[in-house]
C-alpha cells in the first residue's frame, strides 16, 4: 500500500456515533458504511459482492464483527471484508432459488458464484472526525 495514494475524506463527528454506532455515509458516488467497534472505527462499501444490494438493511453482529446481507443471506467481517457465509439460503427460499436457475441461466451464475470480499477501507480519527480513505492505486 501506497499512502501517497490514499484519498481521505472527512465524513462524520466521532461523538456522532454514540448513539448511532453504524452509520451509512456518502464519498462521492458511493455509499460507505462506517462501523464503530469499541473504539475503531471500520469502512466497508456498502453494496453486497454478490448483486451490489445494500449491506446496511441487514445489520451487523458486533459480537461476530460481520455485517449481513439479509438478501441471500451472506456474512461478511467488516474488519477484513471477507466472506464468513456465502448464499446460505434455507427453506422456501433455498427452493426458490433452486427453481429460479433450472430456466434462467443468468440465475445460475448468480447464485453459483465464488464467494468475494466485500471492499473495505482505511479509517483514521483526526480532530474529533472519522475520516475514510480510499486508495486510488488499485
Amino acid at each position: 500500500m501506497n499512502n501517497n495514494n490514499i484519498e481521505w475524506t472527512k465524513l462524520a463527528e466521532v461523538n456522532s456515533f454514540q448513539d448511532n454506532p453504524q452509520q451509512l455515509l456518502k464519498i462521492k458516488r458511493d455509499d460507505i458504511l462506517v462501523i464503530k467497534d469499541e473504539e475503531k472505527f471500520y469502512a466497508i462499501n456498502n453494496r453486497c459482492p454478490h448483486l451490489g444490494l445494500a449491506l446496511n438493511v441487514g445489520g451487523c453482529d458486533m459480537k461476530n464483527k460481520t455485517v449481513h446481507c439479509k438478501f441471500h443471506s451472506s456474512d461478511f467481517s467488516f474488519e477484513t471484508g471477507e466472506a464468513k457465509e456465502w448464499l446460505n439460503v434455507k427453506g422456501f427460499e433455498k427452493f426458490m432459488m433452486w427453481l429460479f436457475t433450472k430456466f434462467d441461466p443468468d440465475a445460475k451464475k448468480m447464485m453459483t458464484m465464488e464467494p468475494k470480499p466485500v471492499e473495505t477501507f482505511h479509517t483514521k480519527v483526526e480532530d474529533d472526525h472519522v475520516w475514510v480513505g480510499i486508495d486510488n492505486s488499485a
